[in-house]
C-alpha cells in the first residue's frame, strides 16, 4: 500500500506542471497528395506531401501574466508526410557554422504580446511568408505559380521555406484594418570567427505593411538578405499585391523585384502573377497564371522568362477536411541545365547542355487540418 501511494504521489508530481498549463495546444497539418506527368521533363508518378499546406506538428501555448500581457510560445516541425520522415533545412538556412540537428524546422518561438502587438525572439516567418491574400491558390506551395516560381528563382519573398528564418527578433501588430510586422534575423552566425567572415554578414530584415477591409486587402513587403560571405552584394526583394472579393469572384495578383539576387550583382528576377477565385457551391474553383523574368548576369546564358500555369479545384468536405484536384504546367524558358543547376536543381543526369523541359503535373489530394 506504501508504495502504492508514494507512486501515486509522484505521478502527482510530474503531471503537475501539465494541469497548471493548460492552455497549451497540439495543432498541425495533414496534406498529401497523389501526382502524375512529368517533373522538369522526367516522368513522374507517386504520392507527395504539402500541396495545398506543407504538412506539420506543432505546440503552441500562452500564459497570463497580468495587465492584458500574455507569454507565448511556438515549437513547429515540418513533416514529409509521404515519407514520414521531417523536413529539412534550405540553402538560405543552412551554413557551415550551424552545429547540431533542427528539430523544429519551421518555426520555434518565445515572446509576450499584448495591446501593443507581439515582440518574439527564435526562427520565425519573415514578412515574405504571407502572400496568401494576393495569391489565387493560396500560396499552396505545391502547386501555386506564384509559389513555385519565387522559389525556383532564389526569392526570399515566397510562401516556403526561404521565408523561415533564425535568431530573429520579429514584431507583429494590429491596429484595426492595418496591420504591421518587422524581422531582423542574425542569421546563423553571431558571432566573429577567427580568419573566417564577419558575423553580420548573413544578416536579414523585413517589413510589411497591409490594410485588410472588407473586401479589399492591399499590402506591401520588403525583405533584405546578406549574402556578403559568399558574394558581393545584398539580395534586395519589394511586393506589392492586392485581392477584391466582388462576391462572385476574387480577383487576385502581385509583383514583385528581387536585385542582386544570391548576392550576385546584376543578377535580378522580376515576377507577377494574376488569378481568380469562382465559388462553386462547396467548392472553389482557382485559376492563377505566373511569369518572371530572371536577367542573364554573369550566371545564365540569356534573359530567361519562366512562365506557370494552374487551375485547381477545391472542396470543403467539413470545416477541417479539404479535397483538391489539378493541373499545374511550367515553362522554364529554355532554360539549359547547367543553368537550373546554378539555381540550386539537381541535374538528375543531364548534360549542361540539355534544355530543361516543361513540367505538366495532375493531381487529387487531400488536406486535414487538427
Amino acid at each position: 500500500m506504501q508504495k502504492k501511494l508514494i507512486a501515486l504521489a509522484v505521478a502527482g508530481l510530474v503531471s503537475a506542471p501539465v494541469f497548471a498549463q493548460s492552455n497549451i495546444q497540439i495543432y498541425g497539418v495533414a496534406d498529401a497528395y497523389f501526382k502524375g506527368g512529368k517533373l522538369m521533363g522526367e516522368d513522374t508518378m507517386g504520392v507527395d506531401s504539402g500541396g495545398l499546406a506543407g504538412s506539420r506538428i506543432g505546440f503552441r501555448g500562452e500564459e497570463d501574466l497580468g495587465s492584458g500581457l500574455k507569454a507565448v510560445f511556438v515549437l513547429e516541425q515540418g513533416i514529409n508526410i509521404d515519407t514520414g520522415k521531417s523536413q529539412g533545412m534550405t540553402l538560405v538556412d543552412s551554413s557551415a557554422n550551424s552545429d547540431g540537428d533542427q528539430t523544429f524546422t519551421r518555426q520555434a518561438y518565445v515572446g509576450l504580446k499584448g495591446n501593443f502587438g507581439q515582440v518574439a525572439l527564435g526562427r520565425q516567418y519573415a514578412p515574405g511568408y504571407f502572400t496568401a491574400d494576393y495569391d489565387a491558390l493560396l500560396s499552396a506551395p505545391g502547386i501555386s505559380p506564384m509559389s513555385l516560381l519565387s522559389n525556383f528563382t532564389k526569392l526570399t519573398i515566397t510562401p516556403t521555406a526561404a521565408a523561415r528564418w533564425n535568431n530573429s527578433v520579429t514584431y507583429n501588430g494590429t491596429f484595426q484594418s492595418v496591420s504591421v510586422a518587422g524581422i531582423y534575423s542574425a542569421g546563423n552566425r553571431e558571432t566573429d570567427e577567427k580568419g573566417g567572415p564577419d558575423y553580420t554578414d548573413d544578416d536579414k530584415y523585413g517589413v510589411s505593411l497591409k490594410y485588410d477591409n472588407g473586401p479589399l486587402k492591399i499590402g506591401g513587403i520588403y525583405q533584405a538578405v546578406k549574402f556578403k560571405d559568399v558574394a558581393d552584394e545584398t539580395q534586395k526583394e519589394w511586393l506589392i499585391g492586392a485581392s477584391y472579393n466582388f462576391g462572385m469572384a476574387t480577383l487576385a495578383g502581385s509583383y514583385q523585384q528581387g536585385r542582386d539576387v544570391m548576392g550576385v550583382n546584376g543578377f535580378d528576377v522580376d515576377l507577377w502573377q494574376v488569378g481568380v477565385i469562382v465559388p462553386v457551391g462547396a467548392g472553389n474553383i482557382h485559376v492563377a497564371y505566373a511569369q518572371g523574368d530572371v536577367d542573364k548576369a554573369n550566371l545564365l546564358q540569356d534573359d530567361v522568362k519562366p512562365k506557370s500555369f494552374t487551375v485547381a479545384y477545391t472542396h470543403a468536405l467539413s470545416k477541417r477536411t479539404t479535397g483538391y484536384v489539378g493541373y499545374t504546367k511550367v515553362d522554364y524558358d529554355d532554360l539549359l541545365w547547367s543553368e537550373a543547376g546554378v539555381l540550386g536543381n539537381n541535374l538528375n543526369g543531364h548534360a549542361g547542355t540539355e534544355k530543361v523541359d516543361d513540367t505538366d503535373l495532375f493531381y487529387v489530394g487531400i488536406n486535414h487540418k487538427f
